[in-house]
């Protein structure tokens, strides 16, 4: 898992090598069930050390799972929603996008050094391709934008009413050592705590929370995963839906085109699901060019290229196939 996690830093064959065994493992007995029953969405439940896993990138030695799969997890069954799904209509769905742009140093008890965080210079552009408003028209959903100082608790709670997408793009810290230690940083630079996401009121009409720039901590090897589950858990809880989040420390270019491109899906075909939406963000990450859809009522989807996308290249010339980039994010809850 540590190779997966530092994999910026290896190249791609060492990467899914390591991929591959734990595919060997966990997806390999189940092959020919899947294949003879023609199942097209996987459904993990995870437990302990396996909620580190980036299971979209398991690789079977051709293909990575997601080439082949729409996936999503669930913690329990108690807190899943599988009946609701967002509003067919763009105009119906409006999106509360807040998110922090400047660096920040933040003192946290449990260390003796302040937390320290990089500016996120990606995040406005991020949020303005995603929230239309008055002054605004190259944006996706309808909503309200709150970046950096305009970013706190009281205008968090405030415009959740009414909203049914919630966007925070800023850091965050998973913490595996203290139970509830983890948090989210606020745009004036203080943690968004898990007393206070347990404080929130109007979860319960928020389908869909997007995590888009967070991190893990990852103390050591015997860690289980679960202040990963714990974050997603609260907002879960709270009424929340489905929740995306990352598994490890991402990057601000990649992250700000996986999200505009898994909105722009959503947004565009409504009769896509949400884990259906960041599977074809994901695929246009990795093969560098937006990917068709082919058979809706089926899921089944087209991998070829939209004419005129350049192979292994984003809109901004970068290439971010390695997993890395786009295997980090991960559908928690109700994935319709």
């Amino acid at each position: 898992m540590l190779e997966c996690e530092h994999c910026g830093n290896e190249q791609t064959k060492q990467v899914q090598a390591a991929s591959k065994k734990l595919y060997n493992w966990l997806l390999k007995p189940l092959e020919a069930e899947l294949k003879n029953n023609q199942v097209k969405n996987i459904v993990f439940a995870l437990d302990r050390v396996t909620r580190y896993i980036p299971i979209s990138a398991l690789f079977d030695g051709k293909h990575y799972l997601i080439e082949n799969y729409t996936i999503h997890t669930i913690l329990s069954a108690s807190v899943t929603d599988v009946e609701d799904k967002l509003p067919a209509n763009i105009q119906d769905t409006s999106i509360l996008a807040m998110g922090m742009t400047q660096g920040a140093s933040v003192p946290v008890p449990w260390m003796s050094q302040p937390d320290k965080f990089a500016g996120l210079s990606n995040v406005r552009q991020e949020i303005d391709a995603i929230v239309k408003n008055n002054t605004n028209n190259q944006g996706i959903y309808p909503g309200q934008k709150f970046p950096d100082a305009a970013f706190d608790f009281h205008r968090l709670q405030d415009n959740l009413t009414g909203k049914k997408i919630l966007h925070l793009a800023t850091h965050g810290r998973f913490v595996p050592k203290f139970k509830d230690a983890s948090y989210l940083l606020l745009g004036i630079r203080k943690p968004l705590t898990i007393p206070q996401i347990q404080a929130l009121t109007g979860l319960s009409n928020i389908h869909l929370v997007v995590l888009s720039a967070c991190q893990t901590a990852l103390a050591d090897r015997q860690q289980d995963g679960i202040e990963i589950a714990s974050l997603a858990y609260y907002f879960l809880n709270g009424g929340a839906k489905a929740v995306i989040a990352s598994l490890w420390q991402v990057n601000d270019t990649s992250t700000k085109d996986l999200m505009q491109h898994f909105y722009t899906y959503l947004a565009q075909n409504p009769q896509l699901t949400k884990a259906e939406a960041l599977r074809l963000a994901q695929l246009s990450l990795l093969h560098g060019k937006q990917v068709a859809i082919d058979d809706i009522k089926r899921g089944a989807i087209n991998l070829e290229p939209v004419p005129g996308k350049l192979s292994q290249q984003t809109s901004t010339g970068a290439n971010f196939a390695h997993p890395y980039y786009w295997a980090p994010f991960i559908l928690i809850g109700n994935g319709m």
